[in-house]
């Protein structure tokens, strides 16, 4: 999180680059270059196919299956944490987060 000096500070180069080159400004306010509802999307299915492969490997006593499932697991876990730190401290700037809304 920024102190309340710095983000004042960049609040006010951001007024200054809209007023002096709107286009410039227009083109970095555009549509946004990451989907927020496609990371939500990619997300979720990587959820649903860490835990098919954790079931079907458990189901079929393939431990590979099971190696690899515990292991998306857990790095789905980690996306999941650091997803949702990044949409509080997004949200703690003033920012608007990045979960999906429109």
């Amino acid at each position: 999180m920024l102190p309340d000096r710095e983000r004042h500070a960049l609040r006010e180069i951001e007024a200054e680059l809209r007023a002096s080159d709107p286009a410039f400004a227009a083109a970095f306010s555009g549509p946004r270059l990451r989907s927020p509802r496609r990371w939500n999307l990619l997300l979720v299915l990587s959820d649903v196919t860490a835990v098919v492969m954790l079931l079907v490997g458990l189901f079929a006593r393939d431990a590979a299956l099971v190696l690899w499932g515990t292991v998306s697991a857990g790095a789905l876990v980690a996306w999941h944490i650091a997803r949702a730190e990044s949409v509080r401290e997004s949200t703690e700037d003033g920012a608007t987060p990045a979960t999906g809304t429109p």
